[in-house]
């Protein structure tokens, strides 16, 4: 870059750009603020590069020569204080600039020379009061903390956006702080208000005000990066004027916001009063702490039974070595009395004595006892402890108990707020809501609940449910379940609202107003951006059209296509060629229609009868629901004829064969969706036909609620049927099953299909893993997924070919279903007239089903003169006329197992030598695919339940029963860690081997007892399924 001519460089995104300033075309400037640095520092043989990170404004000023820090700082203080007729400073409410930082150095060095810092305030009638002076340098960081950090306790939105901004600004996040008032019974409409920075007046509504803390980024941050820092600095302002706070991150550019959290601003003396009416010692003990430092001495505080001991001891050993009583009982006395803490009737009062030279330690000395009695000692409402009233079943006290387990570092929960509890009490259960700004894991909250509960041994409850969410959120992000007694659900079980208030109801909705006019936005600014959008939108269109092949682009705009390079001569050549093979074609059919329709013509019509005839002989089509079965009247008729053979009756019985089963159809949907799939074969016949018929179930708007997955055993051992019959008796009308259990399925191939093969806006919101041991055995060889792996499918997964990867299959669905519903009328009406027009002229079409019958029976014959290939390839690979799945998935069997005749056609393979428990071990690629399923799960708010089905008394031989043990303890264990609800029904039917089809596998009537107890199981939220 020449001397004479300098550049700025403007940060878009991750990337510069740099501009030549001397080039005064400014209307396709992509950044006033560049411009607005350039009219400020501008000069020859100095480049400029600006870059916006969170709420800084960072400009680097490079040159071949040295640059004085002064004269650059001076320039831009006057572009701060220009008046709005010249170039003033150019704000935007969205992302406000409260920082300056000026870089400055030479083009040869890597590190900049100086540094310079410039504090802004953007409030005008501050900036007013305010001496020029305060415009210069802040050199003390220190100062300009405490500064901002003083200004936000007032409740000013700007002084807390800068006291967050300056921890956030280094992770390129910038913040805007707004107030929003909540509805309230006079009041449901909300309203912004952008308020000043002073205390606001005692005629304002803390309660019904929610503090904003709109953070925007570039990228999408993470939950805990951003609020658990929030939440601390905002709870360390210990701001009174508002019910709570809401967190806001949003991508820049994006219309929703990617997360919302919901923040308790409850004052910290506020929570530790609280608990100390419960009688938390700790909270005594802190509140005490804070009354006494003011005099000098500090408290240690015991409970034992209803006594509470406090012992004083001197701060400042050295000068008073021993508190003063008198000064002691007046700061304890009061504050003790005041509290009334829960189950506490009297404190006892030690000032103790330290030897102030002693490095050894030593047992307290007590100097002097004083004795307080408290109200709990007169009021027997008080007398009870709050363990005691937790027995009881007193809600208030259970989540004082419950809060107080799940919170044990008080000072971590003064800060943070902790994790906050609901209880809720339904008939015998008890429902539990934990939320946080960060959702509480399950494992943190499930296992200490019901140790509790459990020990506390509350009167009349039977089981409790617990859930997790994070603060704001609607619905629980998990759910667990435990039974303390043998129960059975006789109605529907509904999760309760977890409210308490009405600015608890109220959602979390960010707010859309600005109190800020945007008239300072440039011009400039506003045609460009709508100059790029019409831009992006002409393109986007004229792609669109090309894809269609009906247009081609022009010369000068060839990058929209390369699908279409071909020459007008090649065209014109093809469409010669085409018509040539079109006359023959059609030339060729007109001379084979004669021969064939009188070959048919003997096997499709009959003689030709008078209509009169035909009325009176035709048969009466009567359906076999509608025949009686009732003795006739006329007892004296000849029932038989000559031959032994019942005589002819005035009514026939029509059975139409052509008209496949229920089975068959579904059967031949499957093979036909499978012929119209795009998808590369999986070398697994079953998957193949499933994931087209499920895709095809999917393109008709009919995703499921529930997803069945598994091998063979979940094929046949869950009907969706019944499952969805028991659901409606349950009060969960509407959900929608299918099974996608394929024969051979282990964790490795659920975790495939799961998160490869499907996409995650195809998955339902409940999945059911239905298996056993076998499914996660380790130690064998998987040989269903090695030749899935080795087909072409899972070649294109890997390479991300596979036509059903988001924005490929869908996109072009959601593109062609509008214009052929739209063209779906004229079609029928169009395929109606070309029929009748073939019948006329053809005398093969009329007779098209006798055709295809004639070709269908010479093919069968053909086909069995063929030797026998399918007995060496495993039975339950395809789908056959005896094992034909239904339209849901599931496969239906009526065959019963009988140990006494099973046997004489099949051999008995015991546990030691059974090839599914090979080198049987739990840990391994299963498990590892079975956890990545469940992250993936956790991740799209999907819930998943594993089902270990029943098994027959005579399949659990002492071999299979030990891995069947150990497969039990291993999925218990990981039911909290993975945040996995496990139902065990592997003992379900162990008596009954007619509801099983072999040894391991049930039957239809197995599958409708599994799928009856799955609907009553108060484990599985089907509720939630209903509310969605």
């Amino acid at each position: 870059m020449s001397q004479e001519k300098s550049a700025a460089i403007i940060n878009s995104g991750n990337k510069f750009v740099m501009l030549d300033v001397e080039e005064r075309n400014y209307n396709n400037h992509p950044s006033s603020l560049a411009q607005w640095v350039y009219d400020a520092i501008g000069q020859p043989g100095v480049c400029l590069r600006v870059r916006l990170r969170g709420n800084n404004l960072h400009i680097l000023c490079e040159s071949r020569e040295r640059i004085p820090a002064q004269t650059v700082v001076n320039r831009l203080l006057q572009a701060l204080k220009a008046q709005p007729e010249t170039t003033s400073f150019p704000l935007d409410l969205e992302t406000p600039i409260y920082q300056i930082i000026i870089y400055g150095r030479q083009v040869s060095q890597s590190r900049p020379e100086w540094v310079k810092e410039i504090r802004l305030n953007t409030d005008t009638h501050d900036t007013e009061s305010r001496p020029e002076s305060s415009w210069e340098t802040t050199p003390a960081q220190s100062a300009f903390v405490i500064s901002h950090e003083s200004l936000a306790r007032s409740g000013s939105p700007d002084a807390i956006a800068r006291y967050l901004s300056a921890n956030l600004s280094h992770l390129g996040v910038s913040v805007n702080v707004q107030i929003q008032d909540l509805p309230t019974k006079d009041n449901r409409e909300q309203s912004l208000v952008k308020q000043k920075p002073k205390i606001p007046s005692q005629s304002s509504q803390p309660d019904h005000r929610r503090l904003w803390v709109i953070c925007t980024s570039n990228y999408s941050p993470d939950v805990a990066l951003l609020s658990e820092p929030i939440v601390q600095q905002l709870r360390s302002l210990e701001l009174t004027e508002f019910k709570d706070a809401a967190i806001s991150a949003q991508v820049r550019g994006e219309a929703k916001p990617e997360w919302m959290v919901r923040l308790d601003l409850t004052p910290s003396d506020v929570m530790l009063k609280d608990w100390a009416r419960w009688g938390d010692v700790e909270a005594i003990a802190t509140l005490s702490n804070q009354m006494l430092a003011r005099v000098g001495m500090t408290v240690r505080a015991v409970l034992k039974e209803t006594t509470l001991h406090l012992f004083c001891s001197a701060l400042d050993l050295g000068k008073t070595p021993v508190p003063d009583q008198t000064t002691a009982m007046n700061a304890i006395a009061p504050l003790l009395k005041s509290l009334k803490p829960q189950g506490i009737k009297a404190a006892t009062i030690y000032g103790v004595e330290s030897d102030y030279f002693s490095l050894e330690p030593e047992p307290e000395k007590p100097v002097w006892v004083d004795w307080v009695t408290l109200p709990a000692s007169e009021k027997p409402q008080l007398a009870s402890s709050s363990y005691t009233l937790g027995q009881q079943g007193n809600l208030n006290a259970l989540t004082f108990l419950l809060q107080r387990l799940l919170n044990p570092d008080l000072d971590q929960r003064l800060a943070t707020g902790g994790i906050q509890l609901k209880v809720r009490r339904q008939h015998d259960l008890l429902h539990i809501m934990s939320e946080a700004p960060l959702c509480p894991s399950k494992a943190q909250v499930s296992l200490p609940i019901v140790r509790l509960l459990r020990q506390l041994a509350i009167h009349n409850i039977a089981g409790a449910r617990i859930y997790g969410r994070s603060a704001g959120s609607t619905s629980p992000a998990w759910n667990y379940g435990v039974d303390f007694s043998e129960r059975r659900r006789l109605t529907s079980e509904s999760t309760p609202e977890f409210v308490t208030s009405n600015t608890d109801i109220s959602e979390l909705v960010v707010p859309t107003e600005q109190s800020l006019s945007r008239q300072h936005k440039p011009d400039t600014t506003l045609k460009d951006d709508l100059q790029r959008r019409s831009k992006t939108a002409v393109g986007t269109i004229g792609r669109w059209l090309c894809s269609t092949q009906l247009f081609v682009p022009t010369p000068d705009n060839q990058r929209v296509t390369v699908d279409t390079q071909r020459t007008s001569s090649e065209s014109s050549q093809a469409v010669k060629v085409s018509l040539v093979w079109g006359i023959m074609g059609l030339l060729l059919m007109f001379l084979i229609d004669r021969p064939v329709g009188r070959i048919l013509q003997p096997q499709g019509s009959l003689p030709r009868r008078d209509a009169a005839s035909a009325a009176e002989e035709s048969p009466i089509p009567v359906d076999l629901t509608e025949l009686s079965l009732q003795q006739d009247n006329n007892q004296d008729a000849e029932d038989f004829n000559a031959s032994g053979f019942t005589r002819e009756g005035d009514k026939s019985i029509i059975i139409d064969d052509s008209l496949p089963s229920e089975r068959g159809d579904a059967t031949q949907a499957a093979m036909l969706a499978l012929a119209r799939s795009s998808n590369p074969p999986f070398n697994n016949q079953l998957l193949d036909q499933k994931l087209a018929l499920y895709q095809e179930r999917l393109q008709q708007g009919n995703r499921p609620d529930v997803l069945i997955m598994g091998s063979s055993r979940a094929m046949r051992g869950i009907d969706p049927v019944a499952l969805e019959e028991a659901l409606a008796v349950e009060g969960y009308s509407g959900i929608d099953v299918f099974n996608f259990g394929i024969n051979g399925a282990t964790a490795q191939i659920v975790d495939l299909m799961t998160r490869r093969i499907l996409t995650p806006d195809q998955l339902p919101k409940l999945i059911i893993v239905a298996d056993g041991a076998r499914a996660f055995n380790s130690g064998r060889v998987d040989a269903t997924f090695e030749a899935i792996a080795d087909s072409e499918g899972y070649r294109q997964l890997n390479a991300g070919t596979f036509p059903n990867t988001p924005g490929q299959q869908s996109a072009q669905a959601n593109q062609t279903s509008q214009p052929l519903t739209a063209l779906s009328r004229s079609y029928q009406s169009l395929d109606e007239g070309t029929n009748q027009l073939l019948a006329g002229l053809s005398s093969t079409y009329p007779q098209r089903d006798q055709l295809k019958s004639l070709l269908r029976d010479q093919f069968v014959s053909l086909v069995k003169t063929l030797p026998n290939v399918s007995s060496s390839t495993e039975p339950e690979q395809g789908l056959d006329q005896d094992m034909s799945i239904d339209m849901d998935g599931f496969l239906p069997l009526s065959i019963r197992f009988d140990p006494e005749t099973y046997y004489q056609n099949h051999p008995r393979v015991a546990g030691a030598y059974d090839g599914d428990y090979q080198s049987f071990q739990l840990r391994g690629k299963q498990d590892q695919a079975f956890d990545a399923l469940l992250t993936f799960a956790q991740e799209h708010d999907i819930t998943v339940v594993f089902v270990n089905l029943p098994l027959t008394n005579d399949y659990l031989d002492p071999v299979r029963l030990k891995y069947e043990q150990q497969f039990k303890q291993y999925m218990h264990a990981n039911a909290v860690e993975r945040e996995l609800i496990f139902r065990d029904l592997s003992g379900l039917l162990l008596g009954k081997p007619d509801h099983f089809s072999d040894p391991s596998h049930l039957n239809r009537f197995g599958g409708y007892e599994v799928s009856n107890q799955l609907a009553k199981d108060p484990m599985i939220p089907w509720a939630l399924l209903v509310g969605d």
